[in-house]
């Protein structure tokens, strides 16, 4: 336009020369100046939004469109087991789900000397072997019965080591606690005149004195140092026993001053002695977890069990403790590359929970990874974007659960070599969380608002 206007003001300057020379007066050759200038500049008044519309080719104009219709479905199965070692709480407890069947968890941890050296003195005498842990928190019934059976470890566990929730050591098989108790994770407690924190309090040395004995017969080798002392004493393992109903989860904190085993004693020169054997946050301990799954729903063994990934279309599931996962999977992406160059401005993948099912409320957080040749999974690259914008959080209002996967599926439509073996659905933190949920799946019945992908797209 700026070179239009230059060379109508360069053909005025030389037609005023011409005129000039003629008899028309400079009033005439004012009036022809404004006529022509008026016509120019109102032809450049169109909207900002409209410039270059009308030349640009019908076919080359951008499209953006939106969908919730690709084809997408999930199915569950059975985890082996989860990481549980060096985790921020023990567990400890039993659930009994009308849909999942039943989990019991304990908790094995070995113990360190408070004090190197120790000599309990002649003519030792035990008066009583105390374990006090420390509550965190809890998950489930704080009404139900819990019940705890306690054994001594004779294999020992490293700091160093990785462990997984199916472990099995071997056992003593006295039971030194069968103790039951409320679960009361706000309650303080009164022992000998002293107001604690709440915690759970047993005597290992009510049903049998061995243990106890054992510990009060080491010799001074033996108690050297805390690495010599764990070969003498191995450690315990904490174990609940199975509820029939509904149930519940404790969490302790076992680095907790609160938590500790404390030997009490007397010896030939003193009444009243006390030693405690202490847990940190270096020493080892780990959380084993069982599920139970022959009283579980028929259509969670159908689909879980016996493996119909067809019934994944009315529901899905997903559990912490190392029990249940979902595969979800993406058939027919690569019809997306056939319209040519689509740019997706969104993918938003929408989990929408099953209604009639509630058990102790929802997990907090889902996590997605993408699958990989030897099953493994690896994170998606949107999770690079953060937490906010990836999202995998509990939407309470709307009972459901949302992730943006938009460059991920980008990558998929863009390069079609490409393979595409679906994603892990699973519960964030299952090492450490219980929880359970049961997902819509995509022709849950007459309902419309099962799993779905909901893409926003340009057509370039």
């Amino acid at each position: 336009m700026r070179i239009i206007m230059l060379r109508t003001i360069n053909f005025m300057i030389k037609l005023s020369e011409k005129i000039s020379k003629s008899i028309i007066s400079s009033a005439v050759f004012s009036l022809l100046s404004f006529i022509i200038l008026s016509f120019l500049f109102n032809s450049c008044s169109k909207k900002a939004g409209q410039i270059g519309f009308v030349i640009q080719p019908e076919d080359s104009k951008l499209q953006v469109a939106f969908t919730d219709t690709s084809s997408i479905y999930g199915y569950s199965e059975l985890l082996d087991s989860i990481r549980s070692d060096k985790l921020s709480v023990s567990a400890f407890g039993s659930l009994k789900d009308p849909v999942f069947g039943g989990t019991t968890a304990g908790f094995y941890t070995q113990f360190i000397l408070s004090v190197n050296g120790h000599d309990f003195g002649e003519d030792r005498q035990l008066d009583s072997l105390i374990l006090t842990l420390n509550y965190e928190g809890v998950y489930g019934d704080t009404n139900v019965i819990l019940t705890a059976h306690t054994y001594e470890m004779l294999e020992g566990i490293s700091k160093d080591s990785i462990y997984y929730s199916n472990l099995q050591l071997p056992l003593d098989p006295t039971d030194y606690s069968n103790f039951s108790f409320m679960p009361r994770p706000n309650d303080s407690i009164v022992i000998d005149g002293d107001t604690l924190k709440p915690i759970v309090w047993m005597n290992l040395s009510n049903i049998s004195t061995a243990l106890g004995d054992k510990l009060l017969n080491a010799d001074s080798a033996e108690m050297d140092d805390s690495e010599t002392f764990q070969e003498y004493f191995k450690g315990l393992f904490i174990q609940s026993q199975p509820v029939y109903e509904d149930g519940a989860i404790v969490y302790f904190g076992l680095s907790s001053t609160y938590s500790k085993l404390s030997l009490y004693y007397s010896n030939s020169e003193q009444d009243s002695l006390r030693y405690d054997y202490i847990i940190t946050t270096t020493t080892a301990t780990v959380n084993k977890y069982e599920h139970e799954y022959n009283s579980s729903s028929p259509d969670f063994k159908a689909q879980v069990i016996n493996g119909d990934t067809m019934l994944g279309s009315q529901k899905f599931y997903v559990q912490g403790y190392g029990g249940v996962q979902t595969i979800i999977k993406f058939p027919y992406l690569i019809k997306w590359a056939q319209l040519g160059n689509v740019a997706i401005n969104e993918a938003k993948l929408v989990l929408p929970g099953y209604p009639e099912d509630e058990f102790f409320g929802a997990p907090a957080k889902m996590s997605l990874l993408e699958i990989e040749e030897d099953g493994l999974g690896i994170p998606l690259i949107d999770q690079s974007e953060g937490e906010a914008y990836f999202d995998g959080k509990y939407n309470e209002s709307r009972n459901s659960y949302e992730f943006r996967i938009t460059r991920y599926i980008q990558s998929m439509i863009s390069d079609t070599t490409l393979p595409n073996r679906g994603l892990y659905l699973f519960i964030f933190g299952g090492s450490v969380h219980p929880e359970r949920f049961i997902f819509k799946g995509n022709q849950n019945g007459a309902d419309s608002t099962g799993i779905m992908l909901e893409i926003l797209y340009t057509d370039l």
